[in-house]
């Protein structure tokens, strides 16, 4: 009795050893290529600010410009390549070099991201395909315009 005792006291402890640590104590991930340290703070912040997956963020900034803040494509500016005409839907006032700057550039695209990220339900490429190509007509085929930060009112008779 005692020998099936021990045996059960060292199969537990061989258990426990085998589990991982837990997520408190998880590093973060690695870097990307010509991500900082203090670009990962910005989108762990901008990320939590409008409730959207920093995995999500990540994605489109390595899709848009590969973390490089003064990047230009065009009409489109900074690392999530967002137009002027967007950032001023999101609130924006200043110039379009403005959205040059990293924390500016992810405040007003983050927020944008957001509305994308409600529309997708959940799916990753979805938000990223919505983020891309625009859902002013989404959200407003499903009375989201205001949730989605795009207007201040629904303009859908049946929305209101």
């Amino acid at each position: 009795m005692t020998r099936l005792i021990s045996t059960l006291v060292l199969l537990g402890l061989l258990a426990a050893c085998g589990r991982g640590a837990g997520p408190s104590s998880s590093p973060q991930p690695l870097l990307y290529p010509n991500e900082t340290p203090e670009i990962r703070a910005l989108v762990n912040e901008y990320a939590a600010r409008y409730d959207v997956p920093a995995a999500l963020v990540h994605r489109v900034i390595q899709r848009e410009s590969d973390y490089r803040p003064t990047a230009r494509n065009g009409p489109y500016y900074g690392m999530m390549q967002i137009l002027p005409q967007t950032a001023r839907t999101m609130g924006h006032d200043g110039p379009p070099s403005e959205l040059l700057d990293a924390e500016t550039n992810l405040r007003y695209a983050v927020r944008y991201l957001r509305g994308a990220w409600l529309l997708s339900d959940g799916d990753f490429d979805r938000a990223v395909g919505w983020y891309a190509r625009g859902y002013y007509y989404e959200a407003r085929n499903r009375c989201m315009l205001v949730e989605t930060g795009l207007l201040d009112r629904e303009i859908r008779r049946d929305c209101r």
